[in-house]
């Protein structure tokens, strides 16, 4: 679906010259435009009133234009204060300033520091803003007059629409440019942009709304890919429906070893709690059965925790990765970093694999490893948080999070795999080139044991979506871990994963038929 596309700023101008090539001519895109965002406007305004749109040079302002116009078929008051001289317009944006002023809009020009006693002005009169400033077109910081509007604007009391981009964020990285428009909504034009979600840019769109469409077609979307290459088939956010092909409704004759069984090693003394949370989250994913086999000295006390997990010392030697009960394994959890004999021996099965925590620093310090690694032809997964990435990568942190996309592209090419990479918006990624941002969580979940419990509950999933080798399996648990991080009432790890098989449960009866229930 083109609205959960996210593209790089290239994309989307090849996107728009296809589209164009094919008929469409810039002026009748910006009309698409401006009707999608004139329409949020008359759904978002707090009050009726005046809509003050401030425009910049580029089509973004003769979107801002196009806006005018159709606002004032719905007779909304309306001014346009342009940051540049009215006469350097030209083209489709001189085509929609008149079409705007001829409808009643009133057109007002700000171009220097000066002029910016007119933004004050219309400010004052205003309900709401629309930002039709930069679009994703800007690559340098925002300075003079420019800055300025931005500044007023954030100093504004009332709200603010972003129309495609806040104005001053980088469109591929949400690095802000100098200074940048800081929206309650921002209104993408045709798909998302990578700044909407990383970097400062979910801080400065606001709430991002549904994609507005303007006749590109999903196929171009897909096309622009191909046409302008930066290692990926597809990016999209999670939806509903990545959820539902994850947990369907369970039949009605079902029994435990239907739901797989996922194994767990884990834990040592300081960090008995890491393999139990595990565990806690394959279960609440919908495991049927999980093991955790721990170092022997740390064995009482992860066997006293859990009634309901079979817990093994590692000296019995539990588990055999030919047993055909064996579904996925966990590998990491408050491990310590002493157990690469083990690591190696688990690296060279062909079950469902996912490496968390001391399991990735292990790696990071180990050669034979990271071949092992790989070579790997079954599921492998890998869940760095940024410092582990970091550490996987032999980069700094500040490199990961400065451009997390690259890193979690860089993640799949040297290690061959697929990479959860942990954070704000965290992303998920295959070798397959498919991409996956979770636009979901809170920072509520800043707490220490929510990795394991993630790391759990991608291990279930494996084990539901081995027979189909599913890409999406491993985007779902995350989307799903973040939904439950959003709900209010927990603030243990521990509690976290009641949420979550709350969540799952009415993910799986929500399209039950009535016989089932």
């Amino acid at each position: 679906m083109a609205g959960s596309c996210i593209v790089t700023a290239a994309q989307m101008s090849w996107a728009d010259r296809q589209t164009m090539a094919a008929g469409s001519g810039n002026f009748e895109l910006m009309d698409r435009a401006g009707r999608a965002v004139a329409s949020s406007v008359l759904t978002l305004m707090p009050d009726s009133g005046r809509v003050l749109i401030i425009a910049g040079p580029g089509n973004n302002g003769g979107d801002g234009f196009a806006v005018a116009w159709h606002l004032r078929q719905r007779r909304v008051p309306v001014t346009v204060v342009m940051l540049f001289p009215e006469a350097s317009l030209g083209g489709a944006c001189l085509e929609h300033a008149g079409r705007a002023k001829a409808a009643g809009a009133k057109l007002r020009e700000a171009s220097d520091q000066q002029g910016l006693a007119e933004l004050e002005r219309w400010l004052a009169r205003s309900v709401l803003a629309v930002d039709a400033i930069f679009g994703t077109g800007l690559s340098r910081c925002l300075e003079g007059h420019y800055a300025a509007a931005v500044d007023r604007l954030n100093r504004w009391e009332r709200p603010v629409l972003s129309i495609d981009i806040a104005s001053g964020l980088e469109a591929d990285t949400g690095c802000v440019l100098g200074t940048a428009v800081r929206a309650d909504w921002t209104l993408p034009i045709a798909a998302c942009k990578w700044g909407h979600w990383l970097g400062d840019g979910r801080d400065c769109s606001g709430r991002v709304l549904e994609a507005a469409a303007i006749g590109i077609s999903t196929e171009t979307l897909m096309q622009a890919y191909e046409a302008e290459p930066d290692g990926l088939r597809c990016a999209s956010l999670i939806d509903e429906d990545v959820l539902d092909a994850a947990w369907p409704p369970r039949p009605r004759i079902s029994h435990k070893g239907d739901y797989g069984h996922v194994w767990v090693f884990g834990g040592s003394i300081g960090f008995t709690g890491a393999p139990a949370l595990a565990a806690r989250g394959a279960f609440a994913a919908g495991a049927g059965l999980v093991s955790i086999v721990c170092p022997d000295e740390a064995w009482p006390v992860v066997a006293a925790d859990m009634p309901e997990v079979m817990t093994h010392p590692q000296s019995s030697e539990p588990w055999d990765g030919e047993d055909a009960r064996v579904g996925a394994v966990v590998a990491g959890p408050g491990w310590g970093k002493k157990h690469a004999d083990i690591l190696q021996r688990l690296l060279a099965t062909d079950c469902p694999l996912v490496l968390d925590a001391d399991a990735l620093n292990m790696i990071a310090d180990d050669e034979a490893l990271q071949q092992a690694l790989e070579q790997r032809t079954a599921i492998s997964v890998i869940t760095p948080h940024p410092g582990e990435a970091a550490r996987l990568l032999q980069m700094s942190v500040q490199e990961v999070q400065r451009d997390r996309k690259h890193a979690l592209l860089n993640l799949i090419r040297r290690y061959r795999c697929r990479v959860v990479l942990k954070g704000n918006e965290t992303l998920i990624g295959s070798p397959d080139g498919m991409i996956f941002l979770s636009p979901f969580g809170s920072p509520q979940m800043a707490v220490a044991g929510c990795g394991d419990v993630l790391a759990g509950m991608i291990g279930a999933q494996l084990v539901a979506a081995h027979a189909r080798q599913d890409a999406t399996a491993v985007a779902a648990a995350v989307a799903l871990h973040g939904l439950a991080g959003e709900e209010h009432g927990w603030h243990l790890a521990g509690e976290l994963t009641t949420v979550i098989a709350r969540l799952r449960q009415s993910i799986e009866r929500r399209h039950e038929s009535p016989v089932c229930r």
